[in-house]
């Protein structure tokens, strides 16, 4: 089975996805590194020479080879994964998807330290960054929200005993 981790920046799919893959003993597969050693750049830098349309091409080239593997993953996603390429129904239909929802107010205080490695918040002002999240995380819900389960990620305790 395929576990696919989805949600917005923030909500901790790379690293819930690393205790469920220990849990259940699958190997983890995260998205974006996937992409960085595949294309020997960061994120960033592909975004900054190539654009955001350029990445969600890659996204979705490097998402099927992973879904292509025969073994049992567990997958952390990109925030944006699920909006582009229909990724949200490939996902939907190849495994579990899981969407580890957060209110806009916990991201905020997750990413306001993290902007530098985050392409798309990299220059926005505390402000900006919560118009940012907000304005987003409205749109991306809508899909979020089409996946299999619903796991609340706000209090990190609680979540590794749904899992």
């Amino acid at each position: 089975m395929k576990y696919f981790f989805i949600g917005f920046m923030g909500s901790g799919k790379s690293y819930i996805a690393k205790i469920f893959s220990k849990k259940y003993n699958l190997n983890h597969i995260d998205l974006d590194n996937y992409i960085e050693i595949k294309e020997k750049k960061t994120i960033l830098e592909i975004f900054n020479q190539y654009g955001e349309n350029y990445f969600r091409t890659l996204e979705k080239k490097y998402l099927e080879m992973i879904m292509s593997k025969k073994k049992d993953l567990a997958i952390s996603t990109g925030g944006g994964t699920p909006m582009h390429h229909n990724l949200m129904d490939l996902m939907n239909n190849v495994g579990e998807t899981i969407y580890l929802q957060c209110n806009h107010n916990t991201l905020f205080k997750r990413l306001k330290n993290q902007r530098d490695n985050r392409p798309l918040i990299k220059n926005l002002s505390d402000t900006e960054l919560i118009q940012f999240i907000q304005h987003n995380l409205e749109i991306r819900e809508q899909k979020y929200l089409q996946s299999k389960r619903q796991i609340k990620n706000d209090l990190e305790d609680n979540i590794l005993e749904i899992l």
